[in-house]
């Protein structure tokens, strides 16, 4: 029995020692797919791209959701803007005033969104600081314009620098309001203190449904961004498939786009990285596929950019 019981125990043990190397080796091939730099590369753009997603999205919900009575007025200057919250959560600890420069027939003015520093929306998530939008012409109206500019704005612990001009037009089925966005001194500076910056042409389309958290964004196929990274070296972004984001996602805390590819191209003084981005299915999470040299990893997006 003693050397039946050492038998079995060798064997047990020499069981856990395969079992203990095959995971290490799994352990090891996963970090040899993407080392650290690369992670950071891929989840800071991501991240990044979202946050300024997302100060669009909300301006759009501003000029859209403001009575015609106070957007197309004559002139007047600071006038408060009612229950835009009761129409998108995270405008639901904002104060919004706009001041009319225009006239009826041809609008114009000012939107100011002044975030509470300690008011979170439903996701938990603390915004302070301004989103000032200058707009001129009939909004939903293609030739119509306006444009986006960020003031001491931070989301949570993540400061957001950056002016975007959109321009107002149709997409080509004329079913659809589509905004083509031109993004300037782009800089987003995570809770590390260490900033992406990025310069953007894209152009998003609104799918409205009778239902607004059912709406979606799609970001269209073509688009590009260029920057420089975390570390300091220079990217450029194209999308390879339009990129979709679910408003339906956001009650699962996905802050990222759930479909669509693209491909960021890092360039060091020592090595040029190319990684293919894929989004996923359409579920809601926030997963993105990373290839990178014929090898996929799935990443989890993480709001600091690492």
């Amino acid at each position: 029995m003693n050397i039946k019981d050492g038998v079995f125990s060798l064997k047990n043990g020499s069981t856990f020692l395969v079992v203990s190397i095959l995971l290490l080796v799994s352990c090891q091939r996963e970090t040899e797919i993407l080392s650290a730099t690369d992670t950071q590369n891929v989840d800071a753009e991501v991240a990044s791209t979202s946050y300024i997603s997302e100060g669009s999205g909300i301006s759009m919900i501003a000029i859209e959701n403001i009575s015609a009575a106070q957007f197309d007025g004559g002139r007047v200057e600071a006038d408060p803007v009612a229950g835009l919250g009761d129409k998108d959560d995270r405008l639901k600890c904002a104060k919004v005033m706009i001041t009319r420069t225009g006239t009826k027939d041809k609008p114009a003015g000012t939107i100011t969104i002044t975030f509470d520093p300690s008011c979170a929306d439903r996701n938990g998530v603390k915004r302070s600081g301004s989103i000032v939008i200058t707009y001129n012409g009939k909004r939903s109206v293609p030739g119509s314009y306006w444009t986006l500019k960020y003031k001491e704005f931070s989301r949570n612990d993540t400061h957001i620098e950056g002016t975007d001009s959109v321009v107002t037009q149709l997409s080509s089925n004329s079913q659809n309001l589509q905004f083509q966005s031109f993004l300037i001194g782009g800089k987003i500076t995570f809770q590390d203190k260490k900033s992406i910056t990025q310069v953007h042409n894209l152009t998003r389309e609104w799918l409205r449904t009778s239902t607004p958290t059912n709406d979606e964004w799609h970001t269209l196929k073509g688009g590009t961004a260029s920057g420089t990274t975390k570390k300091g070296n220079s990217y450029e972004m194209q999308i390879t498939n339009d990129i979709v984001e679910k408003l339906s996602c956001r009650a699962s805390k996905v802050f990222i786009p759930v479909s669509g590819t693209k491909k960021i191209i890092v360039t060091t003084p020592q090595v040029t990285n190319h990684y293919k981005i894929d989004y996923g299915d359409g579920s809601c999470d926030n997963d993105v596929k990373v290839i990178i040299n014929g090898k996929m990893k799935i990443v989890t997006v993480s709001s600091d950019g690492n």
